[in-house]
């Protein structure tokens, strides 16, 4: 008898602290719907555009987005998932283009880019792929044209060309290579022409 009071006892205080809220445009439509308590927000919110469509499905705690995060564009297609933590980004994230193609996927950690990234074109083929550490690029990049040959490729340190590059045309043939230090390019460089490597340019 006392643990049935005690229930019922929480969940009287839950209907009282607890319930459905609907925000909505200025014309009256809904904008979005869920629960709200003494904390604010919890649990799913459901967000709206102006033509009912659902534009992101989110989760809460504690008035901070927590948990799995959907976003849709306006008809309808999914453009995004993300996860929260505490109110910031954590764990896997991939967006989308309209087309339903992926653009980008990745990890965050304490809502800045971590590890490997890849980035695509809306014809599917790869754009560019690194690393971060910190939300900063850092480490071995790639760089890809649209038709999926390969632009160029070296070290970003501190999102700055470091280290030894090199340099493609659209057609796949080497064009360039050279040093680069803090995003400044250092040394003798080199140009390939008809596939013949030549001193091109020599740089403080």
């Amino acid at each position: 008898m006392k643990v049935l009071m005690i229930i019922l006892i929480s969940v009287t205080a839950i209907r009282l602290y607890a319930q459905v809220d609907t925000i909505r445009f200025e014309n009256g439509q809904v904008k979005a719907v869920g629960i709200s308590g003494v904390s604010g927000k919890s649990g799913v919110w459901n967000y709206y555009y102006p033509n009912g469509g659902v534009n992101s499905i989110l989760s809460y705690q504690r008035n901070e987005l927590n948990g799995r995060q959907q976003y849709y564009s306006f008809d309808g297609k999914l453009i995004g998932l993300e996860f929260y933590q505490d109110g910031l980004l954590q764990d896997t994230a991939k967006y989308y283009y309209p087309s339903g193609q992926l653009e980008k996927y990745g990890i965050y950690r304490d809502g800045l880019y971590k590890g490997v990234w890849s980035f695509y074109y809306e014809n599917g083929n790869l754009k560019r792929k690194g690393v971060y550490e910190e939300g900063i690029p850092m480490g071995h990049w790639s760089f890809y044209f649209e038709n999926g040959e390969v632009n160029q490729v070296g070290m970003l340190i501190d999102g700055l060309e470091d280290g030894f590059w090199v340099y493609h045309d659209e057609d796949g043939s080497q064009l360039y290579e050279g040093f680069w230090k803090k995003g400044e390019k250092v040394g003798q460089w080199y140009r390939y022409k008809k596939g013949k490597k030549k001193p091109w340019k020599k740089f403080n």
